[in-house]
């Protein structure tokens, strides 16, 4: 089960450290802040670019959450736990879950790429690939996709890299993959840039 805790946003790597070794490796925990692939342009070049995914949390898991919690208070100034309905619980199933399929063995949310078939998203490779019902906003300039999700019981806004790399008629996109519908499509609006 994941716990989740909070720290100094940009401080994760240094709080992810500290917890290492205030915690007792008879917990085995494993505790990390899931990375995100971008990709920004500069030198008139695409780069691809890793960025924390939840600035200012980081992830611990572990099956014994009363003596992490306990652990946990001897580093109180570094990271706190986030209590969910007034506990320290875990983070619900389906969102560990929803996570744990998008991250890969390094924790990381690589970059996908789809097109934009008729208005709908369909994405062709990447952890959005059958997840693209939850995109609500693209910035096809920035390479962007803003992403709705339930964490913490809580709908958030994330952020993760997309590039849709054209505007195709199902025609056209029949053509090119011989793919018989847009099943797997979602709708989702354009936007010019992500506020």
């Amino acid at each position: 089960m994941w716990y989740v805790v909070q720290c100094i946003s940009g401080r994760e790597e240094s709080a992810i450290e500290k917890c290492r070794n205030a915690l007792d490796s008879k917990l085995e925990p494993k505790i990390f802040s899931p990375i995100c692939q971008f990709q920004k342009r500069y030198e008139g070049l695409w780069h691809t670019i890793e960025q924390i995914a939840f600035p200012g949390y980081i992830l611990i898991e572990s099956s014994q959450p009363a003596e992490l919690e306990k652990l946990l208070q001897r580093i109180s100034g570094v990271v706190v736990p986030v209590r969910i309905g007034g506990g320290f619980f875990p983070m619900r199933e389906e969102e560990e879950a929803f996570l744990r399929e998008m991250l890969d063995e390094r924790d990381c949310i690589r970059f996908s790429v789809g097109y934009l078939v008729d208005g709908t998203l369909v994405v062709s490779r990447g952890p959005l690939k059958e997840k693209g019902n939850f995109v609500r906003r693209i910035d096809r300039h920035k390479r962007i996709a803003e992403l709705e999700l339930s964490l913490l019981g809580e709908k958030k806004r994330v952020k993760i890299g997309l590039e849709v790399k054209a505007k195709l008629t199902g025609e056209e996109w029949r053509k090119q993959t011989c793919l018989p519908d847009l099943s797997e499509g979602v709708c989702v609006h354009e936007a010019m840039s992500l506020s």
